[in-house]
């Protein structure tokens, strides 16, 4: 349980500090970085992320 809370804390830190590389694992690859995200899906991927960080910690520490 504690590797994937690990694994899971990880890629938000991840996602959180460089959302640009989850949406180019997702999307970019396509358009082989001929577009951009957009500043909306980056604050959204950065408050989620949060979200979900805070989340995990609550669960954590109950």
């Amino acid at each position: 349980m504690r590797t994937l809370f690990f694994i899971f804390m990880t890629l938000c830190i991840i996602n959180l500090c460089f959302p640009k590389f989850g949406w180019y694992l997702r999307y970019g690859w396509i358009s082989r970085g001929e577009s951009e995200p957009s500043k909306p899906y980056m604050t959204f991927t950065r408050m989620t992320s949060l979200v979900m960080l805070l989340i995990a910690f609550t669960l954590a520490a109950a």
